[in-house]
């Protein structure tokens, strides 16, 4: 009759319970924990064992029991992007556990004789079994039991001295394995920063609209302020059918560029260019020039045309017709946008529409272009991201998708577990202290983050939330901060970094949008934050934690506007104190990090604002200035 001992439960990270593989970064220390427990008063020993697809061990590492409901935990780092398999393997330490009950009964003042005998008598076997080096091990291990000392002293040390040698030869009582878990292990792209620029409003004085030339002229500046992603809105020709002028309006003037989103006119469609833009040889150009400065480019994919693409012409069967046999322009009630036809992905000729767009993409990175922001996966099917991201992925396996969706949260986890290795968030609306904790609390679970990566953008073309419009240079300032500590991956819109704030009233959204216009700035403001910008992306850069998922944890303050909390596990954790409040200083007492407790005097640098303090035990005095001292970002000193 077959019976378990060990029973092995809620295992992380998993997705699904394992029906989807779970993302990590190579390199990172990704936390590993399930529960584990058995019958009766037994020792239990448990490690997590990576191996490649062809089954080869890649790495064995022993999982610590945390003393809390059964829960074992480690980190491991994974060596190369892939795909690969983790188990989780237990068994009953025997011989600790016999070790344990002596040490609980001399506790209890009992008699110990037999469980001695039953110790040495085990020793015994497991040193036949040993050869060479090992021999003497156990030599030194008699050492121990016979030395002329209280049993309680000597034999706590042979689990601890010994644990190699007793792994090795010690029978594995018991023994339990899970089911195969996988891993999608990937690259630096969970951890970018972006950076969202139009090409044509880079033009050279005297010129209409700025070209792919003009902005590979301006990857230095984008490169300054630490960026990694230079990320394009759409760069296909635009409609002129139903053209929307300055501010969303319609009729435009003959001026009017139109919005980058109506894709498609007598000029091409998906796999065309822009002429104002430049040639493909141009954007070839601008992908290579910023790879010389470790850059990517990001290009936009907006699955919808302009009523003037050559697909309505070509095929109107993939577009929703009317009764009266119009084809429908873009809803979203009570909007309508007579500059979009939306396709409809249940047409009947289905299976053409799905491959041309995956040709459209297909096309794309074979011109060079590794990452894709999708505009609102979340109106298509999730089948056929699914279908399309595995066969791009299939053919390029570094291809990133970046889902720009806002709906629900439970739609957007599933556009991530359909294959977008990155989403938006709701980052943008969460301003509040309890807000922040509440909602990074659950995309940093262990459920959660093991598919799951935010970019935090700070603001977008359609977005400028209230709280830039109203809370001046200094506001600007702390979100930034909180985008570039909180998350992996985070992201500005072009003009942030001059503090642009103007909205249409009542509205978040940008008065006179960039959507519609060629805009023109005066980046050298005096009210810029591309220092305190780079200063942060360079604090990310030189400090891995930040890059890493799944290890943000929040820290208690008795002043709810001095928002607290670490990145990272263990004594290489970093503090990030924040003040919420862009309008006035604030002070409290703030909690020192678990692992920084216990020590009379903890030293602390802070990185951000090149100042160390000494702090003591327990709570600690803050006191932060909007502007001037927002923030706090803390690593402790080991001397």
């Amino acid at each position: 009759m077959k019976y378990r001992d060990i029973y092995i439960e809620k295992v992380m990270p998993t997705v699904d319970n394992g029906s989807i593989p779970a993302r990590v970064r190579c390199g990172d220390n990704v936390p590993v924990e399930a529960v584990i427990y058995s019958t009766a008063h037994q020792f239990l020993r448990a490690r997590v064992v990576i191996r490649s697809v062809s089954g080869k061990i890649i790495s064995r590492t022993e999982m610590k029991y945390t003393g809390m409901n059964d829960v074992f935990r480690t980190t491991v780092q994974l060596p190369k992007r892939g795909s690969y398999s983790m188990t989780i393997n237990a068994w009953i330490d025997r011989t600790t556990t016999i070790i344990r009950g002596i040490l609980s009964w001399l506790e209890a003042g009992e008699s110990v004789d037999s469980d001695l005998l039953e110790l040495k008598q085990r020793i015994s076997q497991m040193e036949s079994k040993a050869r060479g080096r090992n021999r003497k091990a156990f030599r030194e291990m008699w050492k121990i039991v016979n030395l002329k000392k209280p049993e309680k002293e000597k034999l706590a040390l042979i689990p601890e001295a010994f644990s190699s040698i007793l792994d090795k030869y010690d029978k594995k009582e018991s023994e339990t394995n899970t089911n195969k878990f996988w891993l999608e292990v990937m690259g630096d792209e969970l951890s970018k920063s972006w950076y969202e620029v139009f090409p044509r409003s880079q033009p050279p004085e005297g010129k209409k609209s700025g070209t792919f030339r003009d902005l590979a002229a301006r990857l230095n500046y984008i490169s300054e302020m630490g960026f990694d992603v230079v990320y394009l809105p759409p760069i296909h020709p635009i409609g002129q059918t139903n053209r929307r002028g300055k501010n969303g309006i319609i009729p435009c003037t003959k001026d009017d560029p139109g919005s980058p989103w109506a894709v498609g006119s007598e000029k091409g469609g998906f796999k065309s260019i822009a002429p104002e833009l430049g040639t493909l040889d141009d954007f070839k150009f601008l992908i290579r020039e910023a790879r010389s400065k470790n850059m990517e480019i990001a290009l936009d994919m907006a699955f919808q045309c302009s009523p003037d693409h050559p697909y309505v012409r070509e095929h109107p069967e993939w577009f929703y017709r009317r009764p009266d046999g119009t084809i429908r322009y873009a809803e979203n009630p009570p909007k309508k946008y007579f500059d979009i036809y939306p396709f409809n992905f249940y047409c009947e000729n289905r299976d053409e529409l799905w491959e041309e767009l995956k040709s459209v993409v297909m096309y794309w990175a074979e011109v060079g272009v590794r990452m894709f922001r999708v505009d609102n996966p979340h109106t298509k099917p999730v089948g056929f991201w699914e279908w399309m991201i595995q066969s791009v992925r299939k053919e390029y396996p570094d291809t990133v998708f970046l889902s720009e969706s806002f709906t629900t949260q439970n739609l957007m986890y599933r556009l991530s577990k359909a294959g977008f290795q990155l989403s938006y968030s709701y980052f943008t609306w969460k301003n509040f202290d309890w807000e922040i904790r509440d909602y990074f609390t659950e995309l940093n679970s262990p459920e959660v983050s093991a598919f799951f990566t935010p970019v935090l953008f700070t603001n977008t073309p359609d977005i400028l939330s209230y709280t830039l419009q109203h809370g001046g240079r200094a506001q600007f300032i702390i979100r930034a901060i909180l985008a570039a500590t909180l998350s992996s991956s985070w992201g500005i819109y072009s003009g942030y970094e001059i503090c642009e704030d103007t909205p249409i009233p009542g509205r978040e959204e940008y008065l006179d949008s960039e959507k519609y216009e060629i805009k023109t700035r005066d980046f050298n403001d005096p009210i810029n934050i591309r220092e305190e910008i780079a200063h942060l992306n360079e604090i990310r850069k030189k400090n891995p934690v930040f890059m890493e998922r799944g290890n943000l944890k929040f820290i208690e303050s008795n002043n709810p506007s001095l928002l607290a909390y670490t990145r990272g596990f263990g004594q290489n954790k970093i503090m990030v104190i924040v003040n919420l409040n862009p309008e006035q200083m604030q002070e409290g007492m703030v909690e020192l990090p678990d692992e920084w407790k216990g020590y009379s005097r903890v030293n602390v640098m802070d990185i951000y604002n090149l100042e160390s303090y000494s702090w003591v035990d327990g709570r600690n005095y803050v006191r932060l200035t909007p502007e001037f001292k927002p923030v706090h970002i803390l690593k402790r000193v080991l001397k």
